[in-house]
Parts: C-alpha cells; structure tokens; sequence
C-alpha cells in the first residue's frame, strides 16, 4: 500500500502538468499530497513531516520535545509572553536535508532561475522555538515561520511587535553558524547550553534551505495532529516566511530558487532587506560562491512584500521590483537597519533613533490579510533617489538633511532632527554604519519650527492618523508612538 501510494506521489511530484488536468491549484494538490503522507508514511516510528521537493523522493522528520533540561534550564532567546497569552516550547527537528542547484544559467539579476533539488541527502538535527497563542480563539490561522539570523556567531529573533497579536511565531535554527557559533571563541546553541544542545548537528548552509522548508511542514497545515504537535492543535491554514538582512538574503535565495520547486509557503517577508543572494553552490561539498543580488522573480504564485529601512536603499536600488499584483515594495526614509531608543539629551551624529518597527508590523498585518483574503496592501510612494554613474544612487534630500519620498513617518514630515541611514564606521565595530546616524536640532531651530507644544502635536498626530487611514501604521502601535511624541514635545514649551 505504501509503495503505490509514493508511486503515485512521485509521479505528481515531477511538476504541475498533472495536477493542472486536474484542475487543481498548487495548494490544492500540496493539501492533497499532505494527505497522502499522512495516511501512508504515519506507520513509521515517530512523528514525521513530509518534504515535497521535485526530484526529491518522499523525505521525513522527526519531532521530539517539547524539550526540558540543560544547565540554563530554558531555550536560548525564549522570551517570556505569557502575560500575552502565549506559549513558549522548544522542539527538536531531526532527519536528512538535500541541497539545491541550477540546472542551467546563471543566478540571473532578475530571479528567473532554474534549480532543482540534489538527490544526495545527509543527516541533520535542529531546533524550532515556537510562541503560539495559549487559546485556539485567539489565533488567526496564520504562523510566522522565522529564518533565525546568524550574522551576530549567534542567533537573533524573537517574537514581538504584531507577531503576538492572534499569529503563532517560530523561529528556525536554519543554519551552522546559529548551533555551532564560528570562530575560536563560538556563540552557538552548543556552546550556549552544551547539556541541552550537544546532540544538534547541522551539515552547513548549503542544506538550510532544505532545513526551512521541513521546518515549516512540523507547523503546516498538513502536519500530524496523533502525535507531537508542536502547535498544540491549533488549526493552521497559513505559513508566513519572514527573515531580516542576513537572513533575507537566504529568503530571498529561498523565493527565487525553492519555492518554485516546494510550493510551501503562502508568502513571504524578507525585511531590511539588501537585496543580497547567496548563490546555490554546484554540488553540496563545495563551499559558498560568495553574495549576488537579485530581484523578487516576476513568476510566483503566492504574494511578497519587502520592508526597507534607509540603510538599504543605495544596494538596494539596482534591483528594485515593480509593484504588482503579488509584490509590494515599502520603503521607510530616515529610519535605519538598526535604532535605538531617543536619547533625553540631544543627540549629534549618534545612532539612529528613528525606527521602521512601525511599519513592519503593518506589513505583517497587510500580507496576512493579503494571502487570507486578497486584499491588497498599498502601493506607497518610493524614496526619490538617482543614479551616480561608476558609483552608487545618491538619495535627494530636503531642508532638513532628510531623504525624500517613501512612507514619510511623523518624525519627517514634523521633523526634530536630521536622520541618515548610514551609520559612521567605530574601530572594533563592524556594525556601527548599521545604525545610521541623527542629529537633533538645536533650541534655536526648533523655536523657529514650533513655537509650542500642541502646534508641534496638532501637525504631528494629523501625519499619524494619514498613515494609520492608509494601512502603513498599526492603530495599536499609534497609541505609544504618541505617547513618546507627547513626552518629547514638552520641552518646546520651555522658556
């Protein structure tokens, strides 16, 4: 029974053709094959989550947890949102990873490639850190599925922000570095907690790919509900896949190279976001071919929205897409990759302390909405910028030293400072010029600007309330953003 069933499986696995006589969609048939995995492979020993790959043949994981112990007794980077009403449990994915390669071409600027699944396998043990609400009734079907970023020698992630409004978030230990750390002096899960993560092994990150993908099946909707369920029954009906710098560039590789091979996710948010590929290598044991950039490709199915912050934009420029019925582009002028919170004194030439948060929660909420029940998010104006012969694109600026265009937050449109989202580089600092710079104005300019609080307020909240109206900030995020403007502004009210 197995066997007619994986032959029957491998047969509608080798492209679209057949289910399109079907007349099915690509979710269709990915429902459809869910449950062919689960009535026929669920008689093996442990939890498995099938990987639907073309050349692949019907691969599995196993869950194991929710996992307890070590000497810090905890996840690393669990953070506690119980106050929220949510969970947070730790689970182990274990099984055999493939890689991916072009069958042809190049990694082409503009997306397009062509890939295909590696028929070598090898072995892998990771984790997922899952932070999903407590209550069936609060959860809006919809899981956040984290690439972990790894830039840091150890990972960085966390649920926050919109993801604990209704969604369930997971964060995937995708890649080497996150478990193994780098260097001679490693920060990874096993150098972190060696009694609790001392078993994970992880083959390198020509496998991550292969990693997510099964990573997302565990919390799917198809995944298995007899045994471990790492969602505690929750009905899933859809998987977000979202990653930050570094790890949007594996995103990115994901979108253009995988996704048109698996078809699992039903969207996708890569944010601050530089463009940035990292080219299949041509065969697992070869090392990384070094970083491309690359646009969204024009082909997919399933929607994607970028979120960038002014650190981007220059690298950014080169490859920047069309808005189109599957892809917004928001881009957030005067904010940067990294901020901090405003400083009480004034600040000259320091870090950034304009952020883009704002914004990316708006764009968790609009392509949840998008991919649930096709409404669209907002086509918003791009940052004005030109290009610079044999050099990068300059980005225009107004009076106040601040970038043109984009979805222009109250801070620019009733500026108190000037913002970049270019950083100046510190001596034992190698991202410092990730935190861009702001320079507040001084008592004289900002007396000349706004004689006194509430004209300060008046202009400042009618700027909210557009950006709320038109979907690019969050009611629930608008309530502390004027909270801390009302704060700041009593001091123009000092004689």
């Amino acid at each position: 029974m197995i066997s007619e069933e994986l032959g029957t499986l491998a047969t509608d696995l080798q492209g679209d053709d057949w289910a399109n006589a079907r007349g099915e969609t690509q979710k269709m048939r990915q429902n459809r094959i869910g449950e062919m995995l689960k009535n026929s492979l669920l008689t093996v020993t442990g939890i498995l989550v099938g990987v639907l790959v073309s050349n692949f043949m019907v691969q599995a994981a196993t869950l194991s947890g929710p996992v307890t112990g070590g000497t810090r007794g905890a996840p690393f980077a669990a953070v506690d949102v119980s106050d929220a009403g949510y969970v947070t449990e730790e689970y182990f994915l274990e099984g055999e990873a493939g890689a991916f390669e072009l069958t042809e071409g190049t990694h082409t600027g503009d997306g397009m490639w062509k890939t295909r699944a590696s028929s070598d396998r090898t072995p892998y043990k990771t984790r997922i850190l899952v932070v999903r609400p407590e209550s069936a009734t609060a959860f809006n079907g919809t899981v956040i599925v984290f690439w972990q970023n790894v830039t840091a020698g150890y990972e960085l992630g966390s649920a926050g922000g919109e993801a604990l409004r209704g969604y369930a978030w997971v964060g995937v230990s995708a890649q080497k570095v996150g478990i193994d750390g780098m260097g001679e002096n490693p920060a990874g899960l096993k150098a972190w907690d060696p009694e609790r993560y001392g078993s994970l092994r992880h083959p390198g990150d020509d496998w991550s790919y292969d990693i997510f993908t099964q990573a997302a099946l565990a919390v799917g909707p198809g995944r298995d509900h007899s045994g471990i369920d790492p969602m505690g029954g929750l009905k899933v009906e859809r998987l977000l896949a979202v990653g930050a710098s570094q790890s949007a560039a594996r995103l990115r590789t994901y979108i253009n190279g995988v996704h048109p091979l698996v078809g699992v996710f039903d969207g996708f948010l890569p944010f601050i976001d530089f463009g940035s590929v990292v080219p299949f290598a041509r065969d697992a044991g070869q090392a990384g071919m070094g970083r491309a950039r690359a646009s969204i490709r024009a082909d997919l199915d399933v929607p994607v929205m970028v979120v960038n912050s002014e650190t981007e934009l220059m690298t950014y420029h080169g490859i920047r897409e069309a808005d189109t019925d599957r892809f917004r582009l928001w881009e957030v002028p005067g904010t940067s990759h990294v901020s901090v919170p405003r400083p009480e004194s004034r600040t000259v030439g320091g870090a950034n302390w304009h952020s883009f948060s704002p914004v990316y929660n708006a764009a968790i909420r609009q392509l949840h909405r998008w991919i649930r029940d096709g409404t669209a998010p907002p086509m918003m104006p791009r940052v004005e910028m030109v290009a610079v012969a044999g050099s990068f694109p300059e980005i225009l600026r107004d009076e106040h030293g601040n970038a043109k265009g984009g979805i222009r937050l109250p801070d620019l449109v009733v500026p108190t400072a000037s913002h970049s989202g270019m950083g100046q580089r510190r001596e034992g600092n190698r991202f410092a010029f990730l935190y861009g710079t702001a320079t507040d104005f001084d008592q004289a300019q900002l007396a000349a600007m706004y004689s006194n609080s509430k004209l300060y307020l008046e202009a400042w909240n009618a700027q909210l309330k557009r950006l709320v109206d038109e979907g690019v900030v969050l009611a629930e995020d608008a309530d502390l953003m004027r909270q801390g403007a009302e704060k700041w502004a009593m001091r123009l009210d000092r004689k």
